[in-house]
């Protein structure tokens, strides 16, 4: 593939990304930039970025949202007009410049933080010495051994027994989640949420937003993380902020 070629096969791969293009299509698109050996800059960027993030075709459509807006910005700085932008934006898609490659290349390097980071495994309730234990003693003790199946089937038991009690509510949702059964967990969850004056309503509201990110029900994780940020009283408050970071 020569160079007007390959340029004209970016220009193309940049409209596959799209919402609307045809997918079919797409992953030809996909695939065959993955079986070549460009050498043309942009295109090269490109492909690193693609194969940097498991050829993701969205990650790649962030990075040149990006490259537009990085472009806008320079324009504004040195009050070029519409048809120099116009240009300058032209030039990002068609021509192999530096400026493209380094970009999508820190792209693909620099990545936004996972969200998983934030997220740690509940505690547990506290044992206590003793022989004759409760039954949410004998499911801590499952728990912390990471034995969550059977965790998950004793939590089952104490829920059938005690429905209404919030500890068998809250550690079935959080054992729910360990298993990734997180329709269970968001159930659970929401349960607890109803109940200011609960013990777990804290640690619940701030799980739910996991669960809710793990279901990929964005806008709702978001709109979850985001009223725990505005309430002082949540002592995830802090976190909540940071965890915002980590959605597009």
């Amino acid at each position: 593939m020569d160079l007007e070629n390959q340029n004209i096969f970016f220009s193309r791969l940049l409209q596959s990304l799209e919402n609307d293009f045809d997918p079919q299509e797409r992953i030809r698109i996909l695939e065959k930039l993955k079986n070549s050996t460009p050498t043309d800059e942009a295109l090269v960027g490109a492909k690193m970025v693609l194969e940097a993030n498991n050829w993701d075709y969205t990650i790649l459509k962030q990075a040149f949202q990006k490259t537009e807006s990085r472009i806008e910005k320079i324009a504004c700085t040195t009050k070029k007009d519409k048809t120099a932008v116009k240009y300058l934006k032209h030039a990002a898609v068609l021509i192999p410049v530096g400026f493209v490659l380094g970009y999508f290349i820190n792209f693909a390097l620099i990545q936004k933080p996972s969200i998983d980071q934030f997220y740690s495994k509940d505690e547990g309730l506290p044992l206590y010495m003793g022989t004759r234990k409760t039954n949410f003693e004998n499911l801590m003790v499952l728990y912390r051994d990471n034995n969550m199946k059977a965790a998950f089937e004793m939590s089952e038991d104490i829920l059938a027994i005690q429905p209404q009690n919030d500890t068998a509510i809250y550690f079935h949702a959080v054992i729910g989640y360990e298993l990734k059964n997180f329709k269970v967990a968001k159930a659970d969850f929401i349960k607890i949420t109803q109940k200011k004056e609960s013990a777990f309503y804290y640690d619940a509201v701030y799980r739910l937003g996991f669960t809710l990110k793990k279901l990929k029900e964005e806008k709702a994780a978001y709109q979850q993380f985001s009223t725990i940020s505005k309430d002082q009283n949540n002592p995830y408050n802090k976190k909540a902020t940071e965890i915002l970071e980590c959605f597009d």
